[in-house]
């Protein structure tokens, strides 16, 4: 179990602010300090939502959403709640971010959130990040200005008698790129930069850690002992290899990675040992026919990482 440090580097001030109005709104770029948090008990609970697709607001497959994770949230004492990307996807996202924040603030659980590829169909990143102020359990920042880096780039430690225990990275995983070919395909990557982020932090890394990201890395693209469904037709994976996966390997303290994004699969396999996994398709609203749910990282008192689907519909077996 844990409990939130109160670090003065929270985003909750004015790091998010923005300036001007309509295209001339600018992402204000913030610090690049972890945030921590303290556990009061010897294990990690960490539960996975994904794809929301939040689209009308106030329809019943919205407020279906909305129930579902309230559902899952309340079953369990989670340290952290991570919303893995593609929380609204509608000309009404703004709104809609803005009631799904206050939402997920009101269940009094740690929460987070990395973005998908959908929320800027229609709008750009500003007028969601200038909604992130007054909320007490929402840890974000946009991370630190690199080239062709995205936004929300950073960590979260948790902490463990004044030391770190286990590190969480989030990351951007961009959108669709412009120009589309078979053989890199539509959707954003990782740029060099974040690459040598995620190193230049790693490589000093005391704990272990798991990453999340929205479009799945191109080690996702050819699974072989998988468990769980693989039904999309094909992993919709990153468009480029940047080497991301290749770092993760060469420093061996990143465990698990967890995406989001294919709605019809959920399945996780290790590869060069390290776990590979999706998170379980949670919006009613998004397509696909999967039964809606979470999925849970679990770190134990050794650092042992294990992770699990669980379904809102409780008499679905895993």
């Amino acid at each position: 179990m844990v409990k939130r440090r109160v670090l003065l580097s929270l985003v909750l001030l004015p790091l998010l602010l923005l300036w001007g109005c309509g295209s001339n709104q600018e992402i204000i770029y913030t610090d690049d300090l972890p945030f921590q948090i303290d556990m009061s008990g010897d294990d990690i609970s960490i539960l996975q939502i994904t794809d929301l697709h939040l689209l009308y607001g106030i329809d019943d497959y919205d407020r279906k959403t909305l129930r579902g994770i309230e559902t899952l949230v309340s079953r369990n004492p989670y340290d952290l709640v991570v919303i893995s990307g593609d929380l609204v996807m509608s000309t009404s996202a703004p709104s809609l971010f803005g009631k799904l924040i206050k939402f997920m603030d009101g269940l009094d659980v740690p929460w987070t959130f990395v973005f998908g590829n959908h929320e800027t169909d229609y709008q750009d990143y500003p007028v969601f990040l200038n909604q992130l102020t007054g909320l007490d359990n929402l840890l974000f920042k946009v991370g630190p200005q690199m080239e062709y880096g995205g936004v929300g780039n950073f960590r979260i430690q948790f902490m463990k008698e004044d030391a770190v225990f286990y590190t969480l990275y989030l990351m951007d995983s961009h959108t669709e790129e412009a120009v589309y070919t078979e053989e890199e395909g539509i959707y954003g990557y990782f740029s060099d930069a974040q690459v040598s982020w995620y190193e230049e932090h790693v490589q000093d890394d005391v704990s272990d850690s798991v990453m999340i990201m929205h479009i799945p890395l191109r080690e996702y693209m050819n699974p072989v002992d998988y468990d769980g469904v693989f039904l999309e037709d094909k992993v919709y994976a990153q468009g480029k290899n940047t080497g991301m996966f290749d770092k993760i390997v060469e420093y061996g303290k990143t465990k698990g990675v967890f995406v989001g994004h294919d709605h019809l699969n959920n399945f996780s396999f290790v590869k060069d040992g390290v776990l590979l996994a999706y998170g379980q398709i949670t919006g009613y609203n998004a397509y696909g026919y999967l039964n809606r749910g979470g999925r849970v990282i679990h770190i134990d008192d050794l650092g042992l990482m294990t992770s699990f689907i669980v379904y809102i519909d409780e008499e679905v077996s895993s």
